[in-house]
């Protein structure tokens, strides 16, 4: 395995993206509140809780493993080659399937689309999940990475190379942290309002996705990811049970929507992501081949897999099928049907080198 391979984190890595797959292939037969191409008259509404726990941690934890790997790359190189190797690596598939898969194929789907540039610029400052489609999670990663090294590679390092342990109440504090922000900016802009600033984002995750980025890195620098165990996640699974269970008495009268909502997600968040993080490393951390094929080719996977998916959801749209079923069908589908196509784009050499 490359030295900078990690077993049980690239099993979590697979496992992620499996779960985007599953997540989108969700979407036509669950109660989404966002917008999707494929609307199945057959629902299964227990997806709703599988999007909200999904939501709360899914996107988060892959940020911090990404925060984490790109110390990695950035070691042993100048500013310049690094900001060549994210704009290579993140630039060049954003802007591909920003402007040659999602404006082609919104603007065929539209009705009376009008000029294609006031088209694309339409639906980037005023829809912009639709004009850049999941990649707007490439897009944040690009931003972060610049953001990084602009402002935090130095001053982590600084603060890092006291070697301190890794305490419960650090993770405590930075929990409260991400949960005041989050509810700031969430008197503003619910779940599921999406704004294009410079890069389409949804506001109301910002603070989660921004901040637990920049924690793997800084992860990264005190080496604390070996000592992350249960005793760090005990007092967050103990405030999810006590919060979810309570929920009923205090949420519209002793805290606001907005407040509670950060609360508990981001409860869950570090319930789930510290749980998965110590438990992989107990459990799963090992791999074979099949795990490495799908962790080499994870990127790739999540790059493809929305067509594919939405392909599948319609082959099947039809059909008097029991959503559960259809759900189930477009997930193994979708995650195969990806993973080759994936494999078969990364023999060609120069996209092996993207992705």
């Amino acid at each position: 395995m490359k030295p900078n391979r990690i077993a049980y984190i690239d099993n979590i890595k697979v496992f992620l993206t499996c779960l985007v797959v599953a997540h989108h292939a969700a979407q036509a037969y669950g109660p989404t509140g966002g917008i999707w191409v494929v609307d199945d008259p057959f629902k299964a509404q227990w997806l709703g809780k599988f999007f909200f726990v999904n939501a709360s941690y899914m996107m988060g934890l892959y940020f911090f493993i990404s925060g984490y790997f790109m110390v990695f790359s950035i070691r042993n190189k100048s500013a310049t080659v690094f900001l060549k190797d994210r704009l290579k690596r993140l630039g060049i598939p954003l802007l591909f399937f920003t402007f040659l898969v999602f404006l082609p194929f919104n603007y065929l789907g539209a009705d009376k689309p009008g000029n294609l540039v006031s088209f694309f610029l339409d639906t980037y400052f005023n829809k912009p999940p639709i004009a850049t489609g999941h990649l707007w999670f490439v897009a944040s990663l690009l931003a972060y990475s610049i953001l990084y090294l602009v402002c935090c590679h130095k001053l982590f390092i600084k603060w890092a190379s006291g070697n301190q342990p890794l305490k419960v109440w650090y993770l405590l504090v930075f929990a409260a942290i991400i949960i005041l922000f989050g509810a700031l900016i969430r008197t503003w802009y619910p779940i599921d309002a999406w704004r294009t600033w410079i890069i389409p984002i949804e506001p109301a995750h910002l603070p989660q996705y921004l901040l637990l980025f920049l924690g793997g890195t800084y992860f990264h620098h005190a080496n604390w990811l070996k000592e992350l165990n249960w005793k760090h996640a005990l007092p967050f699974i103990v405030f999810t049970v006590i919060g979810y269970s309570t929920s009923n008495y205090w949420i519209g009268s002793a805290f606001s929507q907005w407040i509670s909502e950060s609360l508990l997600e981001t409860l869950l968040c570090f319930s789930i992501s510290i749980s998965l993080l110590v438990g992989f490393r107990q459990i799963f951390n090992q791999s074979n081949s099949l795990m490495r094929s799908l962790s080499d080719n994870s990127y790739g996977i999540y790059l493809v897999h929305l067509l594919l998916v939405i392909a599948l959801q319609m082959q099947v749209l039809d059909l008097n099928w029991n959503p559960n079923l259809k759900f189930i069908l477009v997930t193994v589908a979708g995650i195969g049907s990806s993973l080759l196509v994936s494999h078969l784009l990364r023999k060609i050499p120069v996209v092996k080198r993207i992705i």
